[in-house]
């Protein structure tokens, strides 16, 4: 059980933070690159035999529920798996320029804040959501009201989405102890079309209609759902739609927004088809707010809205400044290739299938709670707790699972947010070949340590990482190497059969390399390494610790309210850890003077 006094955020993943210094560029341009049209006899091509081992139970999905198969029928892991893998470490190791649209999506996130508790991570937030609604309870008002909001439709034609206003440009909240109104609310329906007859501002009776009797009006009955707080929600009275009136034009920018935060909580959201854009020609009762230049609009009253920033504006300086060149050529875009608006480059890095050698046992399957962490919670994603109102606001890093012993999750009741998964038992060993053409002896060593890692590390595979599954061993069978006359010739007869420790030769080669680039000094009488930075320490750690299941779980619901501390970073987890062991070094040596004293005193005495 966790200590709730503590209210610090806890989450299976961790952050590797950027480095402070400019991305490392290995190309100063495009014409730099080695050739694609012919093998350099100066550069290395050759091959890379790995077995990988299961440490844990793993599982890689095929898209259809199951263990990923080959060609052949026999279980393995795709290549495009061991290359995701192997780029996101060359990404770390190689100091690589994190760009939008290729190593993570930017876009506005969405929040949608209505209480806050003081001196908390989001109690900033909440004053800044109250701003923008411009959120007040009037005197004598029992309720909330969001100034700023306004009804409409949301419909969809071939220019894109507009929000139509109301004829009154209002809205009235209905009571749900009407009897009409509970009437209507047992059918099972979010917008109703009705007819009503108003008493002064009071909806005096509703019923279910678009055939107005003299006396009474059109317009749709919109029930919320889910309340906010212990009472009832109402429900909504929205006057027909104003067609003489001004449509409000939604922008591409603000509908895509909308629509990737839906998709982000559509498995969540207990009326997701509701709360979809519309269709072509259909229209939906929406609350929406002009905000920060932007439309923010949505099936609650108070509407969920973007941030001022995206998360682009969260990268370092450093990465904002590399981004600004035309074609930034780092170690990953160079080694495995890119597509850019003008100029393209082909990877010099090939992955096969790692296909299972021997016999793999299927455990029996289980079901896990589907999706990803989602940058949307800030206390973990973002430095120090900040949030993305912050102009100064700085993203933590790339994100590492934690390894863990496997532990099957807790059943769900809520079918539609979990997946079964089907996982191989741990032992089994998968063998596959990488194929490498025209690299550095720099880019081979940086290729070879994303892959072995340091000694007691491992890698992580396929599905289920939260819950422990995917805790791989790498081991470098061999190293092939391939001269310019074999490859045209019998590659098996004049293939150069390198022993694994040449991998250190290289791993050596690309450490004294990005030294010089990145300008390291000495560590004493060592001479520079890439080994006495914190962030390659953090990775390796990432890489080795095996954490417990409840020190790096997802937390439940109820602990997400309140926190007050934000993610420890991993460089916070590594001190306390070596602290922790200075003590008990320390103690282990007391313990053993007072052992040598009490010693010393029997001998004394026995003597006497």
């Amino acid at each position: 059980m966790h200590n709730e006094k503590e209210k610090t955020v806890r989450a299976p993943y961790n952050f590797v933070p950027f480095s402070p210094k400019k991305p490392l560029q290995r190309y100063g341009a495009i014409e730099e690159l080695p050739r694609q049209d012919c093998i350099d006899p100066a550069l290395h091509t050759g091959e890379i035999h790995v077995t990988l081992t299961a440490k844990t139970p793993i599982y890689v999905s095929d898209g259809n529920g199951r263990f990923f198969r080959d060609g052949n029928g026999t279980y393995a892991i795709p290549g495009s798996t061991i290359r995701g893998m192997t780029r996101q470490n060359a990404q770390i190791l190689g100091f690589g320029l994190m760009c939008p649209g290729r190593d993570f999506e930017n876009r506005r996130l969405f929040y949608r804040m209505v209480a806050s508790g003081k001196d908390t991570t989001s109690g900033e937030l909440f004053s800044y959501y109250k701003s923008a609604l411009n959120i007040k309870i009037g005197q004598g008002e029992k309720f909330a009201k969001p100034q700023n909001i306004k009804p409409g439709y949301l419909t969809k034609d071939e220019s894109g989405y507009h929000i139509i206003p109301t004829k009154e440009n209002c809205f009235i909240r209905v009571s749900k102890k009407l009897p009409d109104v509970q009437t209507l609310n047992g059918c099972d329906e979010e917008v109703i079309p009705v007819v009503y007859r108003l008493e002064g501002e009071r909806v005096k009776s509703i019923r279910r209609s678009q055939n107005p009797e003299p006396g009474m009006q059109k317009g749709m009955l919109l029930f919320t759902g889910r309340p906010v707080g212990n009472k009832p929600n109402p429900a909504y009275l929205f006057p027909q739609a104003d067609y003489q009136a001004q449509q409000i034009d939604i922008s591409k920018e603000d509908s895509l927004a909308y629509e990737l935060d839906w998709e982000d909580r559509k498995n969540t959201l207990k009326r997701k088809e509701f709360r979809k854009l519309p269709e072509y020609g259909e229209e939906k009762p929406v609350f929406y707010v002009r905000a920060q230049g932007h439309t923010y609009f949505g099936m609650s009253l108070f509407p969920r809205i973007g941030y001022p920033n995206d998360l682009q504006n969260g990268l370092p300086k450093s990465h904002k400044d590399a981004l600004q060149e035309e074609c930034f050529l780092d170690y990953p875009r160079s080694m495995f290739g890119f597509i850019g608006k003008t100029q393209s480059y082909r990877s010099r890095v090939s992955f096969g299938d790692f296909s299972v050698v021997g016999n793999a046992q299927e455990l029996k399957p289980f079901t896990a709670i589907s999706g990803n962490p989602k940058p949307s919670y800030y206390p973990g994603y973002v430095e120090n707790g900040e949030h993305y109102g912050k102009d100064n606001f700085l993203l933590r890093g790339y994100k590492q699972y934690w390894l863990k012993e496997f532990a099957e999750p807790a059943k769900s009741d809520k079918e539609k947010v979990v997946s079964t998964l089907h996982p191989l038992k741990e032992g089994a060993k998968f063998q596959g070949i990488i194929r490498f053409r025209n690299l550095h002896e720099d880019e081979l060593g940086l290729l070879l340590w994303a892959l072995r890692l340091d000694k007691g590390c491992y890698q992580s595979v396929g599905m289920g990482k939260a819950y422990g599954l995917g805790r791989m061993e790498l081991k470098i069978d061999c190293l092939k190497e391939f001269s310019g006359e074999h490859l045209y010739a019998d590659l098996c007869a004049g293939a150069d059969v390198q022993s694994t420790e040449t991998a250190d030769r290289y791993i050596q080669a690309y450490d004294d390399y990005a030294s010089a680039k990145l300008y390291l000094k000495k560590s004493g009488k060592k001479k520079p390494s890439l080994r006495n930075l914190d962030l390659i320490q953090d990775f390796m750690y990432i890489h080795s610790r095996i954490m417990s299941q409840m020190d790096a779980s997802y937390m439940e619901l109820s602990e997400y309210k309140n926190m007050k501390q934000p993610l420890p970073t991993i460089r916070d987890i590594r001190s306390k850890e070596f602290s922790q062991k200075s003590m008990q070094e320390l103690a282990k040596k007391a313990l053993s003077v007072d052992d040598l004293r009490a010693m010393m005193a029997a001998k004394f005495n026995s003597e006497k």
